[in-house]
């Protein structure tokens, strides 16, 4: 089977305006993420793009990110049908 998400190489935190721009149609997973007090995001470093939410955790590719030089963590849906995406990344056993 294709795999359907990919680790990406960043080093320097992205807005969300960048991270949209560079990823519209993917779920995104961000490492070292910045919030304002009020827990809006202002940047983050993107490490995994995925077709659906956490695409790659049968294999293992978070296990890495887990270490807490990479807090604080979040993610992006900037998947085009964020329904559909929720479903499928259920359905896959990647959402409890």
């Amino acid at each position: 089977m294709e795999k359907t998400y990919k680790l990406v190489e960043h080093t320097e935190p992205m807005t969300s305006q960048a991270i949209e721009e560079l990823y519209d149609g993917y779920w995104v997973f961000i490492v070292n993420a910045r919030f304002t007090e009020t827990n809006g995001f202002i940047d983050g470093i993107p490490v995994v793009i995925g077709a659906v939410p956490f695409d790659g955790i049968k294999d293992g590719i978070y296990d890495k990110f887990k270490d807490p030089k990479y807090e604080n963590r979040c993610d992006m849906v900037l998947t085009h049908n964020k329904f559909l995406a929720s479903l499928l990344a259920k359905e896959r056993g990647q959402l409890a």
